[in-house]
């Protein structure tokens, strides 16, 4: 009865000892899994380059432009793009504006323009336009400075002379 007794304790401890470590197992997976989910976010990882090389077999390559690996075909006396031009008489051109008159009083002289926004604009010696500045006021004419800049760097100037119409 002793050797029953003891096969059937040995039995039941065995089988206690086989499901408790994968209870256990299961349960701290669960647990895990949900401080994981819980704690750290989920993040992507960019994609790295693969470091494969085009062989082209006298095949030109599908991806290369053309037109963006000319080196030598840019004149360095062509004129540099200025952009766009903001709002208002800094952004309009010497050749743009139209002079309707000069006022003269002591604390200087002004020159009063239409731009081509059908509005009046006020300027004084040294105020600038998009491509170039008011260098002069006299009684009946303006001197406008039209600069043009190259891409080798070089600045070339024009002097424009606008004048009232008199009759």
């Amino acid at each position: 009865m002793f050797r029953k007794s003891a096969f059937i304790w040995l039995v039941a401890f065995a089988c206690y000892a086989s499901l408790t470590p994968y209870a256990a197992s299961r349960q701290t997976a669960e647990n895990k899994a949900a401080t994981v989910k819980k704690t750290t976010p989920f993040v992507e990882f960019p994609r790295g380059i693969s470091g494969v090389r085009y062989e082209s077999g006298n095949r030109p390559d599908p991806f290369w432009n053309p037109l963006g690996q000319r080196k030598g075909t840019i004149d360095p006396n062509s004129e540099m793009p200025r952009g766009n031009p903001p709002p208002g008489i800094a952004g309009m051109s010497t050749n743009e504006v139209e002079l309707l008159g000069m006022s003269l009083s002591p604390e200087g002289k002004t020159a009063v323009f239409k731009g081509t926004d059908q509005r009046v604009y006020f300027l004084r010696e040294g105020d600038r336009l998009f491509d170039g500045y008011l260098k002069a006021i006299t009684i009946d004419s303006v001197l406008l400075i039209h600069e043009t800049k190259l891409r080798s760097g070089k600045v070339l100037t024009q002097e424009i002379t606008k004048r009232l119409r008199t009759q």
